[in-house]
């Protein structure tokens, strides 16, 4: 194995350690595995979908969009998937330091 290899490797395992990348994924896996989420998440993107298709309908869409403010609002602010996002943000900030740092 090479240095750089055995350098890789070791910044992998040194950023799979943080304390922000463990809390994203298993945020992450909180939010997939919880029924009521992935339910929620579903409705939102199915009753989205139908909003696009009858946009030439308003009292349907108009349906749909409610149905889909309600689902999205379900989703978005529930604790988990507020810390997921919250997590998310801390992990690319992270990943974006390190691309600048290797871009120097």
């Amino acid at each position: 194995m090479s240095e750089f290899t055995e350098r890789l490797d070791q910044l992998k395992t040194s950023l799979f350690e943080r304390e922000e990348v463990r809390q994203y994924f298993a945020l992450k896996a909180a939010i997939e595995s919880d029924p009521i989420l992935m339910e929620a998440n579903a409705n939102m993107r199915f009753h989205q979908k139908e909003m696009a298709k009858h946009m030439g309908n308003l009292e349907i869409y108009t349906k749909e969009k409610a149905l889909f403010e309600h689902f999205s609002s379900v989703y978005q602010n529930h604790p988990l998937v507020v810390n997921y996002e919250q997590a998310k943000n801390a992990v690319h900030d992270l990943l974006r330091q390190l691309k600048d740092i290797l871009e120097k």
